[in-house]
C-alpha cells in the first residue's frame, strides 16, 4: 500500500525570531504575493531531509536553522539542520522531549560511520530493500544506488517542474532513474526484475565487448595454435636437456678445477719466489757496478782529471795547473797512504758484491727452472682435463641459449592465441549466463504480467482527470510507455502553451496520488507538494477558469478518492501559490490555509 509521509510542523529559526507553522492537515494551501517566502517554505521542508537547496537572498542572510516534524509510516520524528554551522549534518530529534537522538550525515563521507539522512528516511518508509536490495546492481548496471532525492522528486513539483517539459521528472533524476523509480513505486517492476534487467544489460555489453576483441585478435593471428604448442613443447624439452647437460659439465669443471688448485697455488708461490730472486739479482748487479765505479775513482791519478767548475760557486776552474799528487779543487797535496787504503776498501767491496751477484743469479735461475716446470705441469693438466670441458661447456651454453631464445619467441607467438582462447572461454561463459538471465527475466515477466493492468489503470485515471479539466485545444495528453512521462498528441509538452502544460503536469502527479488513494497498490509516499500552479497558468480569464477547474477537480477528486475507499488512507497535499482561485465553500473548507503577506513574511 502507499507509504505514509506527512508533514506535521515546520519550525523556522532566524535572526528575527522563531516561527512555527502548522501543517497537520490533509490539504494545506500556502498563498501570498511574490517575495513573501512561499518557495522558501517549500525549501524549508526539503532542507532538513538532506536535500540540496539554493536559498534566496533574504533567507540565506537571516535563517539560522530549520526543523521539520514528520509522520512516517505512523512514526513521528523531527529533523533539524543548521544553515550557518555544520550544514552537512542533520539532527534526529525526539518530537516529544526535543532531545537529539542521533546525528545524521547529509552525504556519506568516505570514512564516516554515521548514517545518512536519506537512507534513514528510506528505511523508515520501508523502501530500503526496494531501492537498494543487497543483490542489486542498482541503476543502469553501473553500481549506482537509487536515493531518497530521486524518490522525493515524485512528491514535489517545483516552479520549474510545473512549467517544464521532460524536466517534470526532477533534477535529481535522469530519464532512466526516473523510469526505474516510477516502475518500482507503482509496482510495474520489482527489485528482482530490476536486478535481472541490470545484469542482462551488463552481460549483453560484456558479450559484445568479448566478441569485438576476439574478432580483432583473430584477424592478426597466423598459424595453428596446436602446431605452435607442439613446437614450444619440443623447444622447452631441448632447453631442459641442454641445461641439465650444461650443469653436469659445470659440476665436472668445478671438480677438475678444484683438483688443479694445488698446481695453481704452487705456480703462484714460485712466481713470487722467482720475482724476488730477479729483484735480488738486479740489486746485486747494481752493487757490483757501484763498487767498480768506486775503485775507478780511487785509482784515478790526481791532477789528471781537473774539475771544470767549482761545485760551490760554479766558477770555471779550467786552465789551472794542478801539480801531481794535489787535489784538483783546493790544490792541496794528497796523502798517498790514504789513497791506497781507499783502493783496497773498494776492491774488497767489489769482491763481496760480485759474490752476492753470482749467488743471486744462481737463485734466480733455479727459481725460473722450478716455475717453468710447475707451469708445464699446470698447462698439461689444463690441456688434458680442463680444456676439453671448457669447450664442451661453451658449446652447450650456446645450444641452451638458442633453445631458450626459441622458447621465448614461441611463447610470444602463442600469447595472442592463449588470450584468444581465454576470451572465447569467457565469451561462452557470459553467453551461457546471459541465456540463463534472459530465461529468468522471461519467467519473472510472466509473474509480473498482471501488473500491466496497473499502468492501464493509471492511464485511465490520467485520461479522466485530463477530461475533467477541459483543456483548451484538446492536446491529447497521454502517458508515454517508454519514458512514463506525460506527452501530447504533437509530441513534447513544449508543443502546447504554458497554462495547458502546467495543467498536464499537475494532472500527471495527481494521477499517481489518486491511484495510491483508490487502490493502495503502490509504494509511492502519499505526499504531493506543488509550487505556484496558478502563477504558471496565467491570469487571463480563460487561465483563471482553467486554474479554478484544476483546483476544484483536484480537491473534489481527492475527496472522492477518499470516500470510495473502505479505509481512509493517509495523504497530504501542500499547494503554494500567489492567491487562491474562486472555489465553492465546501472545497475551500477542505483546505487549511497559511497566508503570507509583505508585512508578515515567512522569515521573521
Amino acid at each position: 500500500m502507499s507509504r505514509d509521509l506527512f508533514v506535521e510542523q515546520v519550525v523556522i529559526n532566524s535572526t528575527g525570531g522563531v516561527r512555527t507553522l502548522d501543517f497537520a492537515h490533509p490539504v494545506v494551501c500556502v498563498y501570498g504575493p511574490i517575495d513573501t517566502g512561499k518557495t522558501t517554505l517549500v525549501d524549508c521542508i526539503k532542507y532538513p531531509l538532506g536535500l540540496p537547496v539554493e536559498w534566496r537572498q533574504v533567507p540565506s542572510e537571516r535563517l539560522t536553522s530549520v526543523t521539520v516534524h514528520l509522520r512516517i509510516e505512523g512514526m513521528r520524528i523531527a529533523l533539524r539542520r543548521s544553515t550557518v554551522a555544520d550544514t552537512g549534518t542533520v539532527e534526529l530529534i525526539s518530537p516529544y522531549d526535543g532531545k537529539v537522538e542521533e546525528l545524521l550525515d547529509v552525504t556519506a563521507p568516505p570514512d564516516g560511520d554515521r548514517r545518512v539522512v536519506g537512507e534513514v528516511l528510506l528505511d523508515l518508509l520501508g523502501l530500503s530493500e526496494l531501492f537498494a536490495p543487497p543483490t542489486a546492481v542498482a541503476l543502469l548496471g553501473s553500481g549506482a544506488r537509487l536515493t531518497f532525492a530521486q524518490l522525493y522528486a515524485l512528491n514535489y513539483l517545483s516552479q520549474d517542474m510545473v512549467d517544464g517539459t521532460e524536466a517534470v521528472r526532477g533534477q535529481a533524476n535522469t530519464a532512466q532513474s526516473y523510469k526505474t523509480v516510477v516502475e518500482l513505486v507503482l509496482g510495474l517492476i520489482d527489485a528482482e526484475m530490476r536486478v535481472l534487467t541490470a545484469r542482462r544489460d551488463d552481460l549483453s555489453q560484456t558479450v559484445s565487448q568479448f566478441k569485438r576483441r576476439t574478432e580483432t585478435i583473430s584477424e592478426f593471428l597466423t598459424g595453428s595454435a596446436a602446431e605452435l604448442e607442439e613446437e614450444l613443447t619440443r623447444s622447452r624439452s631441448e632447453e631442459r636437456e641442454t641445461l641439465t647437460a650444461l650443469e653436469e659439465l659445470k659440476g665436472r669443471m668445478r671438480a677438475v678445477t678444484t683438483f688443479a688448485d694445488p698446481l695453481r697455488q704452487r705456480v703462484a708461490v714460485l712466481e713470487g719466489t722467482h720475482s724476488r730472486a730477479r729483484e735480488e739479482e738486479k740489486a746485486a748487479q747494481a752493487a757490483v757496478s757501484l763498487a767498480q765505479r768506486a775503485i775507478k775513482r780511487a785509482q784515478q791519478q790526481p791532477g789528471t782529471d781537473p774539475v771544470p767548475r767549482c761545485p760551490s760557486c760554479t766558477q770555471p776552474l779550467t786552465g789551472r795547473i794542478v801539480p801531481e799528487g794535489v787535489c784538483g779543487l783546493c790544490l792541496c797535496e794528497l796523502d798517498p797512504g790514504a789513497r791506497g787504503e781507499v783502493v783496497q776498501a773498494a776492491e774488497a767491496a767489489l769482491a763481496t758484491a760480485q759474490q752476492r751477484a753470482i749467488e743471486a743469479a744462481k737463485a734466480a735461475s733455479e727459481a725460473q727452472d722450478a716455475l717453468a716446470q710447475a707451469r708445464a705441469e699446470l698447462e698439461e693438466r689444463t690441456r688434458l682435463e680442463i680444456g676439453p670441458l671448457a669447450g664442451q661447456i661453451e658449446q652447450l651454453s650456446a645450444a641452451h641459449a638458442g633453445a631458450r631464445t626459441r622458447t621465448g619467441m614461441l611463447e610470444r607467438q602463442l600469447d595472442p592465441h592463449r588470450r584468444l582462447l581465454e576470451l572465447q572461454r569467457a565469451l561462452r561463459a557470459a553467453e551461457e549466463e546471459l541465456r540463463g538471465v534472459r530465461e529468468d527475466i522471461k519467467t519473472r515477466k510472466n509473474l509480473l504480467s498482471g501488473r500491466q493492468a496497473t499502468l492501464a489503470e493509471i492511464e485511465e485515471q490520467f485520461a479522466a482527470i485530463i477530461g475533467g479539466l477541459s483543456l483548451p485545444g484538446e492536446p491529447g495528453a497521454r502517458i508515454d510507455h517508454n519514458s512514463l512521462l506525460p506527452k501530447v498528441r504533437a509530441g513534447k509538452l513544449t508543443k502546447v502553451g504554458h497554462g495547458v502544460r502546467t495543467a498536464i503536469n499537475v494532472a500527471y502527479r495527481m494521477t499517481f496520488l489518486s491511484h495510491a488513494l483508490v487502490t493502495g497498490a503502490t509504494d509511492l509516499p502519499s505526499l504531493l507538494i506543488i509550487d505556484s500552479p496558478r502563477k504558471n497558468v496565467g491570469y487571463g480569464t480563460e487561465d483563471q477558469q482553467l486554474i479554478a477547474r484544476l483546483y476544484a477537480h483536484f480537491l473534489d477528486h481527492i475527496a472522492g478518492a477518499r470516500s470510495d475507499t473502505l479505509h481512509a488512507r493517509p495523504h497530504q497535499v501542500i499547494i503554494v501559490d500567489n492567491d487562491l482561485p474562486s472555489l465553492p465553500a465546501q472545497l475551500r473548507r477542505q483546505m487549511h490555509t497559511i497566508e503570507l503577506t509583505r508585512d508578515d513574511p515567512l522569515v521573521p
